[in-house]
């Protein structure tokens, strides 16, 4: 699908129609033929004015009753232009924007007659009839048994009515206009108007109250919780050794990373099958033992590029490097400076403050080698020997000898301030003179645009052939992987090793028990729970930990590791901090955890799955809206749509590619799937911004890695799409689950002021804690599933989505919670 070009905007066009007006001059006095109106009028108007392609364009093609003038084409629409001579004049009524077909039929029925065969021909509906100065444009052919008669066109009597309705012209015709509503729009469309349970609360942000325990032990979760996600500070040895993963792969691979270092690097064609391992480690270590170092050393050692998708623990990786696998001789040669790229960005200008970054690396040398004097005449004239030598002879004809010192001393303050280039001297010092090669670490680049990207990546490159020093890059494999063959990346020869993320089972196993081994609560604090009283010291909440721990990874529990592994995997940062939103929820039952690990110290009770959903989309609200959650709602139309099932019929499609043809092809042009929905009746511009929620949720995939980048994500710059790990979990697990049903009916537009009493009259109000009556939420979810049913049957297409949802475990679910309300009925009913 390559609908994305340079947009051309209106003030662009209309001054290219000010450049028309002058072309029109030219031929208003002669008698100009249909195939001149083309291709001196009808071709200036639609490339120059109103920015459609040669690509967009097919003229002059054979049907079966002639040839028409025009099929300009976008993915999921068309329409035909006719165009007739100069001198004929259309008869279109006097002082009227717009017209019925019938009305222009009177005076117009051969061209009409004409256009239309055409479009039964090429299977269109919408046209245009021009002679280059007046305009018929409408939907001339209708698929739904209406009488296209009655159809209104919108109509432009000649060349100066086009000016002063030049906006209106504009909206209807040109190329960004059209691929943004996904048709010629005549007149905008009345949708029916649903409203949602969540807008009509009164409290609809209300927020919960916690109890007295849970508010006690709440800022201790935080802070204990906190430390373990500050895994990017490279200050903690500690942290980093204790909860850096090494498992069977880490050991397979740390030859490897040794070898990086090696002289010998990898193909590129083995990038792909590197992980962030102990053979990845060794395989670094021996290529810095390797690099030269000295004054012989004449070439910079090859970059190193860290390539990982977001989140998947690059800078982990690279903390875990420095500060615990490299053994402290090789690093004792190759002292490192860290560079933190975030502090040196504009987020406005998207400028890159080069002078603070040379300023701050010679900085951290500085304060890590004070043993040096790195500052001292001795040392400084050890530095710029060569440039003093030069000058020795211009100084020294001075009257005296402090007329020489006088002269240094200017020359090397000059050579201060000069930030740059200093470090260069820095760095050639070190090699020369102390057999030391610095190593520059640049991290976080990835954290910004395509653009800054780019600059990172040359100066980096810049860095190694000027200082010499050795650099180690990180980079989002997203991007990497689109320029690899690109300029400026191909221009250069790096070695690049590849970071995959661990199982999430480790990782949060490994947090909790580095929170286990370094809680540490300041005194003693009480926290109330109806007449209990607990008081929350390292004791309790390391038995709050350890009972989260058993309960986390028993066989009942995978189900919450399941969700974080399928809606977040590679991107461990984001997983973690999901779980970490869960653990500090206001829903999260903390005070019973305590409790249970209290009375039942070997409990292994699992977390109910639909307390852990709960904890995360609402996670202090009362109510659900997924504009403030995590969690997406399915059922809910993108801006200007109704049709509450598009998002799964988009989803269920690109699936069954998959189950059809395996994953070998699971990518689908775009263009072929918008085809595909508008072929059934769906509106183009509807599509597409499904789609483009879908893309931003994660929800489907693009083939060129646009999920593991932030920027440029809108649908048009893609081709070949598919659905992801996570719209296929969302798919098959979530909208079969009642707790999923139960957020989404807060948030699912009803049509139909019947459909909406019945469910906002049954909804179950929160009280101050969020407990709502389960009773009554059951029978809730019930009308809203009655509801899609009935929905099913007035839009377009669906195939039964309700009755496949429950086949495929939400009658089980329904079932469950039916039986749980009858026990809890039961032991009311025996209590009295």
């Amino acid at each position: 699908m390559e609908l994305k070009k340079e947009k051309m905007t209106i003030d662009q066009s209309r001054i290219q129609f000010e450049e028309f007006k002058k072309e029109w001059k030219k031929f208003k006095e002669k008698d100009l033929t249909e195939a001149d109106t083309r291709s001196k009028l009808l071709d200036f108007l639609l490339i120059k004015v109103l920015g459609w392609t040669e690509d967009d364009i097919d003229r002059e093609k054979y049907v079966q009753v002639g040839y028409y003038d025009y099929l300009i084409s976008i993915p999921g629409f068309q329409f035909v232009i006719e165009a007739k001579k100069n001198f004929v004049d259309f008869n279109l009524p006097t002082k009227h924007k717009s017209s019925t077909l019938n009305s222009l039929l009177r005076g117009n029925k051969e061209v009409i007659n004409q256009i239309r065969a055409y479009m039964f021909e090429v299977g269109v509906q919408y046209g245009v009839i021009s002679n280059g100065r007046q305009f018929i444009i409408g939907k001339f052919v209708n698929s739904d048994g209406m009488d296209w008669k009655k159809n209104k066109c919108i109509i432009f009597h000649d060349i100066e009515d086009l000016d002063d309705r030049f906006i209106d012209f504009y909206n209807l015709l040109s190329r960004n206009s059209v691929i943004q509503k996904g048709t010629i729009l005549i007149e905008s469309e009345e949708h029916e108007v649903g409203r949602t349970i969540y807008s009509s609360l009164s409290d609809k942000n209300g927020e919960i109250i916690r109890n007295s325990l849970s508010s006690e032990l709440t800022p201790i979760l935080d802070r204990v919780f906190g430390e373990i996600y500050k895994y990017e500070v490279l200050d903690n040895e500690e942290l980093i050794k204790e909860c850096f993963i090494e498992n069977k792969e880490i050991k397979k691979n740390k030859s490897d990373i040794e070898k990086l270092f090696a002289d010998k690097p990898p193909k590129l064609s083995e990038v792909s099958g590197a992980r962030n391992t102990e053979s990845l480690v060794n395989q670094i270590s021996e290529e810095l033992k390797k690099q030269p170092i000295g004054h012989k050393s004449t070439e910079p050692p090859k970059p190193i590029l860290i390539i990982g998708s977001k989140g998947a623990g690059k800078t982990t990786f690279i903390n875990y490097l420095f500060k615990s696998a490299i053994g402290n001789e090789i690093l004792k040669r190759r002292p490192s400076v860290y560079i933190d790229f975030r502090k040196y960005v504009d987020d406005d200008l998207g400028n890159i403050n080069q002078k603070e970054i040379y300023k701050d690396i010679i900085s951290d040398i500085q304060e890590n080698h004070e043993n040096l004097e790195l500052y001292s005449p001795k040392v400084l004239k050890r530095i710029y020997l060569k440039e003093i030598k030069e000058n020795h002879g211009i100084w020294s004809l001075g009257e005296d000898e402090n007329s020489y010192n006088s002269n240094l001393k200017q020359f090397l303050g000059e050579q201060l301030k000069d930030h740059e280039n200093h470090f260069v001297k820095l760095s050639h010092y070190f090699l020369s003179e102390r057999s030391r090669r610095l190593t520059l670490i640049i991290d976080n680049a990835d954290q910004f645009d395509l653009a800054i990207q780019k600059k990172v990546f040359l100066l980096a490159q810049s860095l190694n052939r000027k200082a010499k020093c050795a650099i180690i890059l990180s980079l989002r494999e997203g991007y990497y992987y689109e320029w690899r063959n690109k300029p400026p990346i191909d221009a250069f020869v790096n070695n690049v090793y590849h970071i995959t993320a661990p199982p999430y089972s480790e990782v949060l196993q490994k947090r909790i028990d580095y929170a286990l081994n370094h809680v540490n609560v300041e005194g003693k604090s009480k926290g109330a729970l109806g007449e209990l009283n607990i008081e929350l010291n390292n004791e309790s909440v390391k038995g709050f930990l350890l009972g989260l721990k058993t309960s986390l990874f028993g066989k009942d529990n995978s189900e919450m590791l399941k969700f974080l592994e399928e809606t977040t995997y590679p991107n461990l940062r984001e997983g973690l901090n999901v779980f970490r939103d869960f653990l500090l929820s206001g829903h999260t039952e903390v005070s019973q955890y305590v409790i249970r690990q209290r009375v039942s110290p070997e409990s292994t009770e699992s977390i109910p799955f639909w307390e852990f959903l709960k904890a995360i989309a609402l996670l202090n609200k009362k109510y659900y809206t997924h504009h403030y959650s995590s969690i997406h709602n399915l059922f809910s139309p993108s801006s200007g749509s109704n049709m509450i099932f598009l998002k799964i019929e988009l989803l269920r499609f690109l699936l069954d590619r998959i189950e059809k043809y395996g994953q070998a092809e699971k990518f689908i042009e775009t263009s072929q799937l918008l085809n595909e929905f508008t072929g059934k009746g769906y509106k183009l511009i509807s599509i597409i911004n499904e789609l483009n929620e879908l893309l931003e949720f994660r929800l489907i995939d693009t083939d060129d890695s646009s999920s593991d980048k932030e920027f440029n994500t809108q649908l048009t710059n893609h081709k070949n799409i598919s659905i992801s790990l996570k719209g296929k979990y969302y798919l098959e697990t979530l909208l079969t689950r009642f707790s999923y049903m139960e957020l989404c009916l807060q948030d699912t537009p009803i049509y139909g002021e019947n459909n909406f009493n019945k469910i906002r009259e049954n909804f179950p109000l929160s009280n101050e804690n969020g407990k709502r009556n389960l009773s009554r939420r059951y029978e809730n979810v019930l009308l809203f599933i009655k509801y899609l049913e009935e929905r099913e049957k007035i839009e377009l297409n669906t195939k039964k989505i309700i009755q496949e949802m429950k086949n495929n475990g939400l009658k089980s679910g329904l079932r469950r919670v039916e039986r749980t309300i009858g026990k809890f009925r039961t032991t009311q009913h025996s209590r009295q």
